[in-house]
């Protein structure tokens, strides 16, 4: 067995792996409404206490924050909680009693047990209420939310889009034209021709697969039709032959290379270390950021991630950030006039001049995110962001957790070598078996 396999193996012993698309913070400045991370018991007419992950990291709670108080003239505090423990920390309030007012929801494995557990207001009937106009622009994501009984107990604020990022740069130093319309057999071809360097530390990769499996596996089962809650996992043997030639060949860094050593991302892409890289939308934000600092002035642009060869429509997936009124609210009202606000067009609005794409989008939340300096305004980027299709991650069903556990942990043993992709898959359906019946 090899020192990367080991080194791997350690580690999984002992870290439960979850992958959660959509977990990118992006600095910002600190907000006078920030509170402890501490329950709250009470509150007056005109305010509400809002939850959150890494607010001063993710600078979409302080936009919606600040926007809220100044149109309803309220008060909004923060209950600011670290993003490693925060479902656990949410868990625990919710059990409690506690009157926290709004609640965001990070990941939809939780959400769906609170709405289960009848720990959130039912938002169903606004859901219900919106015009036709304003469904259409959500495009689907409300169902994000959308439990196994059909009622919706939260509202999408933000919506991820996972593209194909890429540096101008190294693919003009290539003399190779910049990505467009890629199908899986091109965009390794691609990542041959950009991937150069006699050793490691010279070494630029053609493309970045990230250890989070939904970048595997949500791309399957959209782009196939399949179902991640199914138990049945065919369809995912061709992106996994795909995934691990890239490794073999030496296009994509080694899997358990980017999990022993702790990779991030963002470090290999604004390092020059890859030409290309799948991810979601959400790291927008941050690269606008790091332009705007004078920290990183990369050159970047964006388009579709690789499609299969016979689809009529590009296809690609995203996870969804929301928020929830808690049952317990101490002004419930406030809060879902908050929530409402978060999620529809004038929090929509907010958001995408900070270049957060967001649930619901219509022609001028699109404008606003391209009018951001720094933007790559080139139609491709563009058509990067609109696709045929913006698929989720998987449905708001109570097996949903347990569920993506199973694929996560067979995922981490199938790219290191240590099971064949179909030794993996028969696995992962007899995991799981229970799960779904």
């Amino acid at each position: 067995m090899s020192k990367k396999k080991i080194g791997f193996l350690a580690l999984a012993a002992t870290t439960c792996v979850l992958a959660l698309a959509g977990c990118s913070g992006n600095g910002s400045a600190e907000s006078s409404t920030s509170t402890a991370d501490k329950p709250t018991e009470t509150a007056t007419s005109n305010e509400i206490a809002l939850s959150a992950w890494g607010y001063e990291q993710n600078v979409e709670f302080k936009a919606i924050v600040e926007a809220f108080e100044k149109k309803y003239d309220a008060k909004v505090k923060v209950v600011d909680i670290d993003p490693g423990s925060y479902e656990n920390k949410i868990t625990t309030l919710l059990a409690s009693g506690d009157k926290t007012d709004v609640l965001s929801m990070k990941d939809v494995g939780s959400y769906v047990n609170y709405a289960n557990k009848q720990q959130l207001v039912d938002l169903t009937a606004y859901s219900e209420g919106l015009s036709a106009e304003d469904l259409a622009n959500y495009g689907g994501s409300l169902d994000s939310y959308r439990t196994e009984d059909g009622k919706i107990y939260a509202l999408p604020f933000r919506k991820d889009t996972y593209v194909l990022f890429y540096n101008k740069k190294l693919f003009d130093a290539a003399g190779v034209d910049y990505p467009k319309d890629l199908t899986w057999d091109t965009y390794q071809e691609l990542a041959k021709k950009l991937t150069s360097g006699a050793n490691e530390a010279e070494k630029v990769y053609g493309g970045y697969h990230h250890k989070w499996f939904p970048i595997l596996q949500a791309t399957a089962a959209n782009q196939t039709g399949g179902d991640l809650l199914s138990g049945k996992y065919d369809y995912l043997k061709n992106y996994y032959d795909i995934f691990l030639n890239m490794q073999k060949d030496g296009t994509v860094m080694d899997y358990a290379t980017i999990k022993t050593t702790n990779t991030t991302y963002s470090s290999v892409f604004e390092t020059n270390k890859t030409a290309t890289m799948i991810m979601g939308s959400f790291y927008i934000s941050r690269l606008l950021k790091a332009q705007a600092s004078g920290e990183n002035e990369m050159s970047w642009g964006m388009t579709t991630i690789p499609q299969r060869s016979d689809s009529k429509e590009t296809i690609t997936y995203g996870g969804p950030a929301g928020m929830a009124v808690n049952k317990n609210a101490a002004n419930p009202e406030l809060a879902q006039k908050f929530v409402e606000f978060a999620s529809g067009k004038e929090g929509a609005l907010v958001l995408s001049k900070l270049g957060i794409t967001t649930a619901y989008k219509n022609k001028e939340t699109l404008n606003a995110l391209f009018s951001i300096e720094g933007m790559p305004q080139d139609e491709e980027s563009k058509k990067a962001l609109t696709p045929d299709k913006d698929g989720l991650e998987y449905a708001a069903k109570a097996s949903a957790a347990g569920i993506t556990k199973v694929l996560g942990e067979e995922h981490d043993l199938i790219m290191v070598g240590d099971k064949s992709v179909e030794d993996g898959i028969k696995e992962m359906e007899s995991r799981t078996k229970d799960l779904v019946e």
